[in-house]
């Protein structure tokens, strides 16, 4: 792989994060790029032997709109080999189609889109996954993330989609964290503040320091999967359901580089 070579990445349990880390270990000689950092955007990437690459999780068929923000504001040579890995906890092809989708737009070619299923973690809509019992599926995901390496290396042109695209992704943005709420159990110690991908949420002081969602929420479910205490529910449907993050990914791994910035501008 070229020096060049760059995955972005974009995780709220860190099941997107650990694919980035073994498919750019894999690759060999690839800088990882978290999405929601701040970055020069008006520098130009890739170019004609070069390889950038997307990992990021499937959200209701579609991409996350930090990641389709990103692909319409950088600026992505001609020529560039494009591939993309979109990690899901059930169908999540559309996801690639969006990808190849949005590439389209900005007159870009999606070279090699796959899925990847990883253990299912949106506490939203079911339970997730025992993240004690996955070790038969890592190896299964370790596996695939190795035959893709290879794929990418060979510049192979593969892409695995489904049309299925949800048009309606995250309609009413400023409406999906009302249902967030707190318990007693809150510690105000902040970390879903530090992990929100988006900087989403800020610790209101008016309410005895606890978290307060500011209404542009990607519903990574990051703040609900790692909270230490269990303290935030997601309306009453979640009180039961058990939490999930990779336990290969250290919660250190997904904060924003430049929580600090974001905090002190809200």
């Amino acid at each position: 792989m070229s020096e060049n070579s760059r995955i972005y990445w974009f995780s709220g349990t860190g099941n997107s994060l650990y694919a980035a880390k073994q498919l750019a270990a894999a690759l060999g000689g690839t800088q990882l790029v978290q999405i929601t950092n701040e970055m020069p955007l008006h520098e130009a990437v890739g170019g004609k032997g070069e390889e950038i690459g997307f990992v990021f999780p499937s959200y209701y068929c579609n991409i996350p709109r930090a990641v389709h923000a990103l692909v319409e504001k950088l600026d992505i040579k001609p020529d560039t080999y494009i591939f993309a890995v979109v990690t899901m906890g059930g169908p999540g092809q559309g996801s690639v189609a969006a990808m190849k989708k949005a590439l389209k737009a900005r007159g870009l070619r999606l070279n090699y889109g796959r899925g990847l299923s990883m253990p299912a973690n949106n506490v939203l809509l079911y339970n997730p996954a025992d993240p004690n019992k996955g070790e038969t599926m890592r190896n299964k995901v370790d596996e695939r993330l190795h035959a893709f390496a290879s794929d990418i290396q060979a510049r192979k042109q593969v892409i695995k989609s489904h049309p299925f695209i949800l048009r309606n992704h995250f309609k009413n943005i400023e409406t999906l964290d009302t249902p967030f709420k707190v318990s007693n159990n809150c510690t105000s110690c902040g970390l879903c503040k530090k992990i929100c991908p988006v900087g989403n949420i800020k610790m209101d002081e008016t309410t005895k320091n606890k978290p307060e969602w500011l209404h542009r929420c990607e519903v990574c479910v990051a703040c609900i999967s790692w909270c230490p205490a269990k303290a935030i529910d997601y309306g009453e449907k979640t009180k039961s359901r058990r939490r999930y993050h990779n336990p290969n990914i250290k919660v250190e791994e997904l904060l924003r580089k430049d929580e600090k910035i974001r905090s002190d501008a809200q």
